[in-house]
């Protein structure tokens, strides 16, 4: 069940936007920090009300229960006084003191706040009644000097005294337990109001610690990663201000939208030169097929002339120049086509060493015409790896003759065999040919393996896109180094067998 609580939680929190929830916990706390206030506010104003009204008035009529009990008192005193002396003086006091008891109850009166109250009130005026109508008689007994009536009724007013003083008692017990209400429903209400207190301080805690984690966690940190990378290093390092920082990465961000607008056209551009391309080289191809058969016939009606023709030193030159140029255009084509058009590979388990033996030993005489000698550094033959022997042998032939040519006066080429690790390509196996010959200039080395391009006058351009072709279809790669005047070289680098799997990225 906790486990359902929590994911019900989750799911209500991610169904809740941040703005939603950045609003409702703003909300929250404006509701904490404008209803507590409220609250208290109500509280401390009831509270006073109860002070300036129940308990004022219940001191009051406490303070006036006092006063009647003081003069009831003095009328007492006053009335023993004259009994005593016989002296006037004192029942002008007793009567002022009448008066004062009598101001005391009409202020009772005025300000009673309850039935009960008011009955108490009425029993302290009716025994004060009594007892005042009795003491006039005692009174009046005295004057008329009956002394023995006069303190036979005396004795009996005590009783009415008592009787009247305990009203008064309860009257002031009545008010005090009201004090006592009062005094309770006061600290009550303080409680109650201390209580709001406490909650609207842990609630705007919660509310204040879970909007910090809000504006921190799902705001603040982003904006901060965003601005300095999930590294704290980024291209906006140096700027100590995450907006500065987040600004520099929008216009970086803009940039490169731009560049990849950029790179996007130029890439439909040359997909539709490609495709072009392609289309042409499809046309070709079939231009080239079409005039490779009549070209065959051209050459074997050559053949059959040059046996059967006598012809003088003048007319054999031209001959020989007429079949060299139309072998050079079968040259052409033939590459063509099989570039166009590439062989399936027929593999096999075939050592290098092995193709470049086949290949001297097939262009020894061509060697010879081009007076370039070729070395072979080999600590020990390559092992076999799984490849069309046929395949390589072309790439190579393409190679040393490439080298050949470029050596117009003659030279040197050595072919080292090597074997090797490439991390993370693994065992490799790697020949390079090296020629000796004045190099390729620097603006044009990355264009070598480009198809139809060519700085001899003769070539088709096709001879080393031919070899780029072969090398990768055997999962290999092949590179050129030429330093400036310093000769050329390329490296052929195939996989061994069984680590096929990869390729050069």
């Amino acid at each position: 069940m906790p486990n359902a609580s929590a994911k019900s939680g989750k799911s209500l929190t991610a169904r809740l936007g941040l703005r939603a929830r950045v609003y409702l916990l703003l909300g929250g706390l404006l509701l904490v920090n404008m209803v507590g206030p409220v609250i208290m506010i109500l509280y401390a104003s009831m509270a006073r009300d109860l002070y300036t009204t129940t308990a004022d008035k219940d001191l009051a009529a406490l303070t006036a229960a006092h006063e009647l009990e003081n003069a009831l008192l003095n009328q007492k005193g006053y009335a023993t006084y004259y009994y005593l002396s016989q002296d006037p003086v004192w029942l002008a006091k007793l009567e002022e003191s009448r008066r004062a008891f009598e101001l005391w109850l009409g202020r009772i009166r005025e300000d009673q706040i309850s039935s009960e109250a008011d009955g108490l009130v009425e029993n302290i005026a009716l025994a004060y009644r009594r007892y005042a109508d009795a003491k006039d008689n005692v009174i009046m007994l005295y004057r008329q000097n009956r002394a023995d009536d006069a303190k036979k009724q005396h004795w009996g007013l005590r009783e009415d005294f008592d009787d009247l003083r305990e009203r008064c008692d309860r009257y002031k017990a009545y008010y005090r337990e009201r004090m006592r209400h009062t005094s309770q429903v006061y600290l009550e209400r303080t409680d109650l109001v201390m209580g709001v207190a406490v909650m609207g301080v842990v609630l705007n805690a919660s509310l204040g610690f879970f909007l910090a984690y809000v504006l921190v966690g799902q705001i603040l940190d982003p904006i901060r990663r965003l601005a300095w990378g999930e590294a704290g290093k980024d291209v906006a390092a140096g700027l100590s201000d995450e907006v500065k920082a987040i600004g520099q990465k929008f216009r970086d961000l803009e940039k490169d939208v731009d560049q990849a607008h950029l790179d996007l056209e130029q890439s439909r551009d040359h997909l539709m030169q490609s495709e072009k391309l392609a289309m042409a080289g499809k046309l070709a191809a079939g231009v080239a097929h079409t005039i490779r058969n009549p070209l065959t016939s051209v050459k074997m009606r050559l053949f059959s002339l040059e046996r059967g023709l006598k012809l003088d030193a003048s007319q054999q030159e031209d001959f020989e120049v007429i079949a060299e140029e139309i072998g050079h255009i079968d040259t052409i084509v033939r590459n063509f086509l099989e570039f166009a058009r590439p062989p399936k590979l027929v593999a096999q388990p075939v050592s290098l060493s092995a193709v470049v033996d086949t290949t001297l030993t097939l262009l020894r005489h061509r060697l010879e015409s081009y007076d370039v000698s070729v070395a072979v550094e080999r600590s020990r033959r390559l092992p076999e790896i799984s490849a069309d022997p046929d395949q390589l042998k072309e790439a190579l032939v393409n190679l040393v003759l490439n080298a050949c040519e470029a050596m117009v006066e003659g030279g040197s080429i050595v072919i080292r065999e090597e074997t090797g690790v490439i991390e993370p390509y693994g065992r490799v196996v790697a020949l390079r040919v090296s020629d000796d010959g004045p190099g390729i200039p620097p603006p044009l080395i990355d264009r070598v393996f480009q198809p139809f391009f060519t700085t001899k006058g003769e070539g088709s351009g096709l001879g080393l896109a031919i070899v780029r072709r072969i090398v990768e279809e055997h999962g290999g790669w092949i590179t050129v180094m030429s330093p400036e005047t310093r000769g050329t070289t390329f490296t052929m680098v195939f996989p061994y067998e069984g680590e096929r799997g990869w390729h050069r990225s």
